[in-house]
């Protein structure tokens, strides 16, 4: 009888765990009803610039199935900083440089700094070190996953068992009473 109840609720934590987890796969997979794999057609409902993000439409053609996409501004694109001027009296240069895509630009000043002397005795680099063996960053991120998704099981088996075994005494207790 025991074993029987301690067999159930076993099975019974496993297949929580096992819906909890597969229900968050299940989210992350595409499926059409109809053939199976998605088929996207994509309509630009926002163009992205360089200041605001864009939005795509994305529709399977079978289904129906719609979600929306995101595309991020893309910012500008500098070219060279080009010397326009200078600054009397000071040294400092005038720079500029123009967006290659709206041909917006920047202005900076940059202060004239004097050369550093050498030192007449540096002291030599060290030697660099030997890189350590490291796992990559995806192989981290599964291996920390597995682990949590262990480490949460156990944790469930283990307030399982405590409160079956707070049952059992209570029922060990009624049975002495006579309940």
């Amino acid at each position: 009888m025991y074993w029987s109840r301690v067999i159930h609720m076993l099975i019974g934590t496993v297949i929580m765990v096992c819906l909890w987890c597969g229900s968050t796969i299940a989210d992350t997979v595409d499926f059409c009803p109809q053939v199976g794999v998605h088929e996207f057609e994509s309509h630009i409902l926002v163009q992205n610039s360089e200041k605001s993000e864009g939005q795509v439409e994305n529709s399977c053609v079978h289904c129906g199935y719609t979600y929306m996409e995101y595309l991020p501004a893309t910012g500008h694109v500098y070219g060279e900083w080009q010397l326009v001027g200078e600054q009397d009296g000071s040294g400092a240069r005038i720079e500029r440089r123009e967006c290659l895509q709206c041909h917006g630009g920047e202005t900076r000043v940059v202060a004239s700094v004097p050369e550093p002397e050498p030192d007449p005795d540096p002291e030599p680099e060290p030697e660099p070190a030997e890189p350590l063996w490291r796992a990559n960053e995806m192989d981290y991120v599964l291996s920390t996953s597995i682990g949590g998704l262990w480490g949460y099981a156990v944790l469930v088996l283990w307030y399982n068992s405590l409160v079956l075994n707070w049952y059992k005494r209570e029922y060990r207790k009624n049975l002495k009473k006579g309940r």
